[in-house]
């Protein structure tokens, strides 16, 4: 079995909608208080989503790793690194012929990595807005991998936070935000501006915080796009916005307001003329570049590239002063 690219409908060439494609599956495991087996519905972007593929017959075990990493597996001459998101969850799964005859590996591309992940079974494509997608509450999002919660058809769909699971896993997708020099500082004028973030991620949004402060930029946070939409637009209407804003770095994925629709906003409004935008997510590949230069980003690039955005920040700044 292989559904490769099934799910790149129309929506996805779409660009500054505030909408995605959901795709829903889900986990099968023993409730050990009742002894009974329960299902939990989980959601994935379908733009990360490269494949679903039957379980591999073959895995290479890796050594000294975390216990939901079950090993390695070929797939057309590609070693993918294979998550056992039951395992993860902490959850004891339904290991019956008939369960497990419906289990599946969806393979994803993250940050330009290849990751498989062991679900349950895949129900079905949904399309929603970003507005229904809410932030988990903290007493969750602190302890948990998820990044939202959304309602579908009467069915709460947990929306899986697969980039702090790689994180976890492969040490290399880690932001090292000290590992880089900083070569060049703002200007004089540049130093009242702020740059505007909107990241739903509180741990990716303190690193981007870190590295611009090190490099002498002031900065303003949001948690999601239409938070920094908000803002923007309250110092647009006072007269204030080319004084306290200097550039805007936004994530592609969140909750309420996708990165995507916030750039399409700002280059579409008057008032904006001359502040940059740069995607910063794990969605960079060719789909995603396409999107963002639809909607007029200035700059785009993936999280593990933290080292190079004050520089390419600097080169947007330098190409809107010529």
């Amino acid at each position: 079995m292989s559904q490769a690219a099934g799910y790149k409908t129309d929506i996805l060439l779409q660009a500054g909608t505030n909408e995605l494609e959901i795709i829903t599956f889900f986990l099968q495991w023993h409730d050990q208080t009742n002894d009974s087996v329960s299902r939990t519905a989980y959601g994935i972007n379908a733009a990360k989503v490269r494949e679903l593929v039957a379980m591999p017959e073959n895995l290479t075990e890796i050594p000294d790793s975390v216990a939901a990493m079950k090993g390695v597996f070929l797939l057309r001459d590609r070693t993918i690194p294979l998550v056992d998101l039951c395992e993860w969850f902490d959850y004891v799964p339904d290991l019956s012929p008939e369960a497990k005859a419906k289990w599946v590996v969806i393979v994803t591309e993250i940050n330009g990595k290849f990751f498989g992940f062991v679900a349950h079974g895949v129900d079905k494509v949904y399309r929603v807005s970003w507005t229904k997608i809410m932030p988990p509450p903290p007493i969750i999002s602190h302890y948990s991998s998820l990044t939202g919660v959304c309602l579908v058809d009467g069915n709460i769909i947990q929306m899986v936070d697969f980039e702090s699971i790689i994180a976890s896993i492969d040490p290399s997708m880690v932001i090292d935000s000290d590992a880089h020099s900083i070569s060049e500082r703002p200007e004089a004028d540049q130093l009242n501006k702020a740059v505007i973030i909107a990241d739903d991620s509180r741990v990716i949004q303190d690193q981007i915080r870190k590295t611009l402060e090190r490099a002498g930029y002031r900065v303003v946070a949001h948690s999601d796009g239409q938070d920094a939409w908000e803002y923007l637009e309250k110092l647009r209407i006072n007269g204030t916005l080319h004084d306290e804003v200097l550039a805007v770095v936004s994530d592609i994925e969140m909750p309420r307001m996708d990165g995507h629709n916030l750039c399409k906003r700002i280059k579409e409004n008057t008032g904006y003329e001359g502040i940059p935008v740069m995607l910063f997510s794990s969605l960079v590949n060719d789909l995603a570049l396409h999107k963002g230069h639809a909607v007029g980003a200035d700059d785009q690039i993936s999280k593990p590239e933290l080292g190079q955005l004050v520089i390419r920040l600097q080169d947007c700044l330098r190409r809107f002063a010529a």
